[in-house]
């Protein structure tokens, strides 16, 4: 089930299905930065987690794109054709979003892994069976998890896209 979101007074729905597993930078980004951030945890290496804390706009531009594809790329009503118009709605978004949680890159980047976990994107693209986790694993209530640092948390995203980095709360 799709999420919609009003952006530029216009609904735009976000969903995590067949065409967002299909493109294959938002599975490589959105794997990359948890892997990241889980070795940078385990190394201690403050360098690699700074890394991978910068790729998060870049990593949300692209998943955010992923997540319209489905009703809004060029396979739906070709409104989002490709990352430029990503962009273009993603700006708007920001600035309409200014002043409250999700009004920044990681606030959208949240909110997308977030609605990854509820479409089962991650058992989709065969992630959870690859990383061996257990179906009752994936019952659980899909609580954001978290991975420690010496510089505090860092908050990545559902339990049940996250099981593997580590700290997961």
């Amino acid at each position: 089930m799709y999420k919609v979101l009003k952006i530029g007074g216009k609904d735009y729905k976000l969903e995590y299905t067949v065409e967002a597993s299909l493109y294959d930078d938002c599975v490589s980004s959105v794997t990359s930065l948890m892997v990241g951030i889980s070795e940078s945890e385990d190394k201690n290496d403050i360098k690699k987690l700074v890394k991978e804390i910068s790729n998060i706009p870049k990593t949300t531009l692209i998943i955010f794109y992923a997540g319209l594809l489905e009703a809004h790329g060029p396979e739906g009503d070709g409104t989002v054709s490709d990352l430029k118009d990503a962009k273009s709605l993603i700006r708007t978004y920001l600035e309409e979003h200014k002043d409250d949680e999700d009004g920044n890159f990681y606030g959208i980047m949240t909110l997308c892994i977030e609605k990854m976990g509820e479409d089962n994107f991650f058992d989709l693209i065969g992630l959870n069976k690859m990383l061996g986790i257990e179906p009752e694993q994936k019952k659980e209530p899909k609580k954001p998890a978290a991975v420690s640092t010496r510089c505090g948390v860092v908050r990545v995203g559902p339990q049940l896209s996250a099981a593997k980095l580590g700290s997961a709360q």
